[in-house]
C-alpha cells in the first residue's frame, strides 16, 4: 500500500472518475511532501526526486482500473472497469472503458460478464481477464472502493454537471432526470435534470446510473435489460472532463491533507510509491487534449433471461487500433492514396500499402506503374495535402515529395500518388 496521503487521494479520483486521466493530471500539480507544506507552497520537478526508470521502460504502460463495491467484507462484482494506457515518451494517454455486461472468456471458467471476474478471483482474475480480452499485457492495477470515490469527490469540492432527462417526463409533465433504485446494490439515485452541483454521493450515482427497461420472454416471465452500459461510460467520461475543467490547477493542499487518512484504506494497488510518483511526473506534462477516451463496442444479446453485451469483434479491433494510433502519435486519414509498383518487385506495392495502413492511412489502393524502372520512390500530392505526403514519406522511410496536378483512372481520384522505387526497403 502506498504511503503518500495526497497522491493516494488523487489516485482515488483517477481510478473511479471514468478512468481518471484528468484526476491524475490534477494529482501531478499537488505537492508531494504532506508534512512540511502550507497552502500556496509548491515543489519544483527537480526537488521531487522522481525517476522515470522505476517504470517499465521503452513501452506503453497499461493500468487496469477497477471500481468495486465490497460490502461487509464480501467481494462483489466490479462496477467500473477501465484500462488507462500511457506513452511516457510521446506524453499521450488513452482510457478504454469496458462495459460491465460485456460477455468474455474468464480464464479457468466459462464465458460470463466481465464484471464477474472480480467476484470469482478479485483483482488478479480481473487483470487476467482484461489481458486476454485485449491480447496485451498490463503493468499494474488499481482497485478503488466506492466509498473512497465518494470521499475523494467531496474533498475535491464536488463538480457541476448538467443532468440529462433520461427518465423522461411524468404524466403531469414533470421532468424526472435520473431516478434509479437498486436495494441489493445499495444504489439510490435521485438527480433532477439541468445544471446541478454534485457532492460525492450524488457523483457516484451519476457515474453508476443505469437506465433499465422491463420485458417479457416467450413464457411470459418478466426480465430487466439495462440498456445504457455505453451511455454510462459516456457519463463517466463527461464527469472526468468536467472535473478536470473545473478543478485543474486550483486545488488546495490543506483540504487534501485533512481527508487523506480517511481515503487511504479504500485503495488497493500493486504499484509502489516510487512507481506512482514517477507516473504522476510523466502525466503532469500531458496536455488534456492528448488524452483519448474510448469504449469497447458491443451489441445486445439475451441468453435465457439474462442480458449480455456481445463483443463486436471487428469494431473492437478497430477501436484498439485507434487507441494505439493515438498513443504512438499516428494521426488517421481517409485521404485517397494510390500506391504504384514502380520497381517490378512482386508484392512491393502491397507491402507499402500495409505499412501506410499501420500509420493511419485508411484509404489505400495499389496498382502497377507504367514502368518498372523507377529507382527512387516518389510521393506526389495535389491540393492542400503536403502534410499528409510528408507523413507518407515518414511511414515508408523514403520518398521524394513533389506537388502535382494529376488525374487518375481509379474510381476515386487520389490526393496522394506514390510510386515505389527500388530504394524502398519494405517493413523493418
Amino acid at each position: 500500500m502506498m504511503k503518500s496521503v495526497d497522491i493516494l487521494l488523487y489516485l482515488m479520483a483517477f481510478s473511479v472518475i471514468a478512468g481518471g486521466a484528468y484526476g491524475l493530471y490534477d494529482a501531478a500539480i499537488a505537492p508531494l511532501d504532506s508534512t512540511r507544506l502550507t497552502e500556496g507552497d509548491s515543489i519544483a520537478d527537480d526537488d521531487m526526486g522522481l525517476h522515470a526508470d522505476v517504470l517499465p521502460g521503452g513501452k506503453i504502460l497499461r493500468i487496469v482500473i477497477i471500481g468495486a463495491d465490497d460490502r461487509d467484507g464480501e467481494i462483489g462484482r466490479s462496477d467500473t472497469l477501465m484500462v488507462a494506457s500511457l506513452n511516457p515518451a510521446l506524453k499521450k494517454m488513452a482510457v478504454l472503458s469496458i462495459p460491465r455486461d460485456l460477455r468474455v472468456d474468464i480464464p479457468g471458467r466459462s464465458k460470463d460478464k466481465v464484471n464477474a471476474a472480480y467476484a470469482y478471483g478479485g483483482p488478479d482474475l480481473t487483470v487476467a481477464t482484461v489481458r486476454q480480452l485485449l491480447g496485451q499485457d498490463t503493468d499494474f492495477y488499481m482497485k478503488i472502493d466506492f466509498e473512497g470515490f465518494v470521499q475523494a469527490v467531496d474533498i475535491l469540492g464536488g463538480v457541476d454537471i448538467t443532468i440529462p432527462d433520461i427518465e423522461g417526463p411524468k404524466t403531469n409533465g414533470t421532468r424526472r432526470g435520473m431516478n434509479y433504485d437498486d436495494n441489493w446494490g445499495n444504489l439510490h439515485i435521485k438527480l433532477e435534470p439541468g445544471r446541478q452541483h454534485l457532492d460525492g454521493r450524488q457523483a457516484l450515482g451519476f457515474v453508476r446510473y443505469r437506465h433499465s427497461n422491463w420485458y417479457r420472454n416467450n413464457r411470459g416471465q418478466k426480465y430487466r435489460v439495462s440498456i445504457s452500459d455505453l451511455d454510462r461510460a459516456a457519463h463517466q467520461q463527461m464527469f472526468l472532463r468536467e472535473m478536470a475543467r473545473q478543478k485543474l490547477g486550483v486545488l488546495q493542499v490543506p483540504r487534501l491533507l485533512r481527508a487523506g487518512s480517511h481515503v487511504m484504506k479504500f485503495i488497493d494497488t500493486d504499484m509502489s510509491w516510487l512507481q506512482t510518483a514517477a507516473m504522476l511526473k510523466v502525466i503532469r506534462s500531458i496536455d488534456p487534449a492528448d488524452i483519448h477516451t474510448a469504449t469497447v463496442p458491443m451489441g445486445d444479446r439475451m441468453i435465457g433471461d439474462i442480458y449480455y453485451g456481445e463483443l463486436r469483434i471487428s469494431a473492437f479491433h478497430e477501436e484498439l487500433s485507434r487507441v494505439d494510433d493515438h498513443l504512438f502519435g499516428r494521426a488517421r486519414t481517409d485521404c485517397p492514396v494510390v500506391v504504384y509498383n514502380g520497381c517490378g518487385k512482386g508484392g512491393i506495392a502491397g507491402q507499402a500499402a500495409d505499412l501506410l495502413g499501420q500509420h493511419g492511412f485508411e484509404n489505400v489502393t495499389t496498382d502497377n506503374a507504367d514502368s518498372f524502372e523507377h529507382a527512387t520512390t516518389s510521393v506526389e500530392y495535389s491540393g492542400p495535402t503536403a502534410a499528409i505526403a510528408r507523413r507518407a514519406v515518414e511511414a515508408l522511410g523514403c520518398g521524394k515529395i513533389s506537388a502535382s496536378s494529376f488525374s487518375d483512372s481509379h474510381d476515386q481520384e487520389p490526393c496522394i500518388k506514390i510510386t515505389i522505387g527500388s530504394d524502398f526497403c519494405g517493413p523493418q
